[in-house]
């Protein structure tokens, strides 16, 4: 955690000083392309302040909680599944929410903006689910056949 002395290391400092450059880049652009209009300032005050918040008071908790409920609840072979499964869910759902909750911020694109979005989500996650189960049953499957080996080679 700490180098020698009670001072940071400098990995952690190396990243603290990246993620601060980032985000003052970010900053920037979000300065530099938006016309800074009354209803702009307004939603973009509303969402910084409920959207981490939002994040540090339900997500983060959720997220820690279902992670120990995971570890204690499934057993070795299933729990890699489950977060890899929970994490890519997560994931899918930040990214085509916006799809399924809004119209599009620009003039329709013929082939783009013209589907529906929430059969293809659900695609996405199944087939996530189902790819992460299949290599999981044959991980456990390969090495419930090893211990049967050993077992009868070691009799």
């Amino acid at each position: 955690m700490t180098a020698g002395r009670g001072r940071p290391g400098g990995v952690r400092v190396a990243l603290a000083a990246v993620g601060a450059a980032v985000m003052g880049y970010g900053g920037w652009l979000l300065a530099r392309e938006i016309e800074w209009t009354p209803a702009v300032l307004l939603s973009v005050a509303a969402w910084l302040v409920t959207g981490p918040p939002a994040h540090d008071l339900l997500l983060a908790p959720l997220v820690a909680v279902t992670g120990v409920l995971v570890a204690r609840l499934l057993p070795r072979p299933w729990r890699t599944m489950v977060v890899v499964g929970l994490f890519a869910t997560g994931t899918l759902l930040l990214v085509g929410t916006p799809l399924l909750t809004r119209p599009s911020a620009a003039p329709p694109n013929p082939g783009l903006d013209d589907r529906d979005y929430l059969p293809g989500l659900l695609a996405y996650l199944g087939a996530v689910w189902a790819l992460l189960f299949a290599v999981t049953a044959g991980v456990a499957l390969r090495r419930r056949r090893r211990a049967r080996r050993s077992a009868q080679n070691g009799s």
